[in-house]
């Protein structure tokens, strides 16, 4: 008791649509599988490395001294972003870069490629 009103869904979607949805998988799957690579090859962390770092109430009140309050907020957030590629905090990152763009290549295929 089909009325034939309906559309396939698969055929409703242009061809740049379905480009861009392909895109978002294979993005979102590759940064998966590397993010799950780099977790499991990376070494533990370095305890010299954490010995010097900004969190170190010497070094903070010395830029503190020198460059003031901005100083040590830059400093802070110089070392955030540096940790973002290093170890664990890298596979971590490499996954949500992968989601955020399947995640904008599904906005834009949703949103945008319609013909």
């Amino acid at each position: 008791m089909n009325g034939g009103n309906e559309v396939n869904p698969a055929a409703r979607h242009s061809p740049w649509q379905k480009r861009l949805y392909l895109a978002g998988v294979t993005a979102f799957v590759t940064g998966v599988i590397l993010a799950v690579i780099i977790y499991a090859t990376t070494p533990p962390p370095d305890s010299a490395v954490s010995m010097y770092s900004v969190a170190d109430p010497r070094y903070q009140i010395e830029l503190q001294r020198i460059g003031g309050n901005a100083a040590v907020l830059m400093a802070q957030l110089h070392q955030w972003f540096d940790g973002l590629w290093h170890g664990t905090a890298l596979a971590y990152t490499v996954a949500v870069l992968g989601a955020v763009i399947a995640g904008v290549c599904f906005f834009i295929g949703y949103f945008f490629a319609d013909e």
